[in-house]
């Protein structure tokens, strides 16, 4: 049923090639519906003046909930008038694969034919992996960016509660201006911040949407509430440098060559060769003198071989250069697993930490609200645990997208991919969160 659902609508979007629809997304005149704008709630700040209301009267109001101003604000923000209740895409959430395949449909060069040779087979299979990972990866980031979003309105609306009750505190006489004018600060900030994470998500899906090749009336699609969650256990890194030089697809055709060049050089052409290249390298490269800088005297020019010293023909020197390209391969390759996995290791870790630190934060909010109700602790010092644990909640969103990432890269890498980088942003996350909670 879900191959037939993603079928249906890589018809409907004529993302098959051959198959594709009547409309097109290079027309001009084709329909699209009209892009989706969302604002912040107006006006961003209250206004209050100070005693502007009769203090019994609104107390009188506050007496008909059971914990007073708070409870009149939640029920506020759980009960919105049906303009605020934002629409929610339907349908079945886009996986990876299904994801994987609509945006190979648009990309016929990385469909392989049985009649290509091994070179060409090779650096199509890693064109392939290589567009897989990014396909992967804009999904883990989409993913990561509208979960983070949701948590960014709870801050927002945290901010939002904070300030209205600053407003009444106002209004009533028992706070002054200055007060209520750090509230609104506070509120105009998250509000700037909500706004910044809006178009993050924003783009953060159109890079996903790029990738799928979807346009038109394929925009709308839904995607899961959240990543997968993190693992129990992290991938072992015992033996993954020689999976990946196994399974490298150039690599393999690269030693082969190699291989079949050394062997058709004699002992004594290979030796001669050696001790040219040994000459050659003494003479560019002099012995730096123990008393100077090791960096003052750079390299003047290439070494030069001596004709005389050089073996007859030129089989020698066409092994040596076929050899040197498959070592520098196979140990860019190895280097990259190593960082790769180094880098998954410390994602790993990192959302761990980040996710514990999310338990913690609502477990703090739980047992500031039990202390609440038993007149122990103030409505800020309430709207402060909650305003961290969403904090914490968002780092633990950020630090799990980076972990998926890293897993992503690695993926890649063990298949011959090229190592993209690391993705710090779950370690600025936590210590943004780290420095926050204090």
């Amino acid at each position: 049923m879900r191959r037939i659902a993603v079928s249906m609508l890589l018809l409907a979007t004529g993302s098959v090639p051959g198959l594709a629809a009547a409309n097109q997304p290079f027309d001009p005149a084709a329909e699209v519906p009209a892009s989706r704008m969302e604002t912040l709630p107006a006006p961003l700040v209250p206004r209050a003046a100070m005693a502007e209301k009769d203090w019994r009267a609104a107390n009188d109001t506050v007496g008909a909930f059971t914990r007073g101003h708070i409870d009149i604000l939640r029920w506020e923000a759980e009960n919105p008038p049906p303009s605020v209740v934002e629409r929610v895409p339907q349908g079945e959430p886009l996986s990876p694969s299904a994801a994987l395949r609509m945006a190979l449909a648009n990309r016929p060069d990385l469909f392989a034919t049985e009649d290509m040779n091994a070179l060409e087979r090779a650096r199509l299979d890693i064109a392939a992996v290589a567009f897989a990972r990014d396909v992967q990866r804009a999904w883990i980031r989409a993913v990561a960016a509208e979960h983070g979003l949701r948590r960014t309105e709870e801050a927002f609306e945290a901010a939002d509660i904070a300030t209205e009750f600053a407003a009444r505190m106002t209004r009533v006489g028992n706070w002054g201006q200055d007060q209520l004018l750090r509230e609104q600060l506070g509120l105009s900030d998250a509000g700037v911040g909500l706004a910044q994470v809006r178009q993050e998500a924003l783009s953060a899906r159109e890079a996903l949407v790029r990738k799928l090749g979807l346009w038109g009336d394929g925009l709308d699609f839904p995607l899961p509430d959240a990543l997968p969650a993190l693992p129990a256990q992290p991938l072992g890194g015992e033996g993954l440098e020689a999976r990946a030089l196994q399974a490298h697809p150039t690599l393999r055709v690269t030693a082969i060559e190699a291989e079949r060049s050394r062997r058709g050089v004699a002992s004594r052409s290979q030796a001669m060769w050696s001790e040219a290249v040994a000459a050659a390298l003494e003479r560019a490269v002099p012995p730096a003198d123990s008393d100077e800088n090791p960096l003052a005297s750079p390299i003047q020019a290439a070494p030069v071989l001596e004709r005389r010293r050089l073996p007859a023909g030129h089989e020698a020197e066409r092994a040596a250069k076929a050899q040197a390209k498959a070592a520098a391969l196979a140990v860019s390759v190895r280097s990259q697993v190593r960082e790769a996995y180094h880098q998954y290791r410390v994602a790993y870790d990192v959302a761990r930490r980040a996710e514990e630190n999310a338990r913690l934060a609502e477990a703090l909010q739980e047992e500031t609200l039990l202390r609440y109700n038993g007149m122990l602790k103030s409505t800020w010092d309430l709207l402060a645990s909650a305003r961290e644990r969403v904090e914490r909640a968002d780092a633990a969103v950020q630090a799990l997208g980076d972990f998926w990432l890293a897993h992503a890269n690695l993926q890649a890498v063990l298949a011959g991919a090229e190592y993209t980088g690391p993705d710090g942003s779950s370690v600025r996350a936590a210590r943004k969160a780290d420095a926050g909670g204090h």
